[in-house]
């Protein structure tokens, strides 16, 4: 199990201590201190575990960060964790089962918290064999639910410094054929809170902006749809398109994406078509906001 922190100090304790009352006896924790002036380090010391070893550096940001742990694990089996989220208990025997029928990486739905009720999900599994069209609409996974083969990860290049790195190291995994899946039933709480990276604007659109991960999505469009295609969060700020340029290049899409369904079962194709509604649905939604700021 290898978890970033990053001035932690106040939720790490209980992050590690629910993982290891569900891991298997025989795995390690290791946590990298980036860089933390809060105290993380010591505060996992505290726990006092001789599971859990931490690691201390100055800051570098979680892709270093996550390369640096696998650089100081050699386990063929890898999980995640962060170091403010919970693992619920299950998590590992569903998720070990699951590889040991062939599965090269296995994550699970979340049950998000921390911002009011608990946010409960409807018990949706992602196959394997569907899991790259899912990919081309949206992540469909938390990354602090991954367990995966490293032998998966580093084939795909490993993670990058990119804004969401976990993201683009699926695309880069699903186009060389690893076969990742979601379990329905919730594996993690899921902590959610203002300032956490991913609620940012600004990292939002630098993921949108980022030419290495549209490289790793066309790459992705091209080998499950037979051609390139551009991200549909892309889409909505490409100044070099008009209007009804990205709506043709929308329709050119949904009709290619729509043809590569045809082969997956009658439930992923429902699950797969609900999705692909809502993001042209989002898209549209865009297009007439920005009409209505220029005018």
């Amino acid at each position: 199990m290898i978890v970033p922190a990053y001035n932690a100090a106040g939720t790490i304790a209980s992050a590690i201590r629910s993982t290891t009352r569900a891991l298997p006896r025989d795995a390690e924790v290791v946590v990298l201190d980036d860089g933390s002036a809060d105290g993380t380090a010591e505060a996992v010391r505290a726990l006092d575990d001789a599971r859990v070893r931490v690691i201390s550096r100055p800051n570098r940001g979680v892709a270093a960060t996550l390369g640096d742990l696998l650089d100081a694990t050699d386990s063929e089996l890898v999980a995640r964790m962060d170091a403010d989220d919970l693992v619920l208990p299950g998590r590992f025997v569903r998720q070990l089962r699951a590889i040991d029928r062939g599965a090269d990486a296995v994550f699970s739905t979340v049950v998000t918290w921390g911002s009011g009720m608990p946010g409960l999900p409807r018990p949706s599994a992602i196959a394997a064999d569907d899991f790259g069209l899912h990919l081309l609409l949206t992540n469909p996974v938390a990354h602090s639910t991954f367990l995966g083969r490293r032998s998966s990860i580093e084939a795909a290049g490993g993670y990058r410094d990119l804004p969401t790195e976990d993201y683009d190291l699926w695309l880069r995994m699903a186009t060389r054929g690893v076969r990742m899946q979601r379990l329905a039933l919730p594996g993690l709480a899921y902590r959610v809170h203002a300032a956490q990276v991913t609620a940012s604007a600004t990292w939002r659109r630098a993921s949108w902006e980022s030419p290495e991960l549209a490289a790793s999505y066309s790459e992705l469009a091209e080998h499950l749809l037979g051609a390139p295609a551009v991200r549909i969060t892309s889409l909505s700020i490409d100044e070099a398109r008009s209007d009804a340029a990205k709506i043709e290049e929308l329709d050119r899409f949904t009709a290619q994406f729509e043809q590569a369904m045809r082969s997956h079962s009658p439930a992923a194709r429902r699950a797969l078509g609900r999705k692909l509604a809502e993001r042209r649905e989002w898209l549209a939604a865009r297009i007439a906001e920005g009409a209505v700021r220029s005018r």
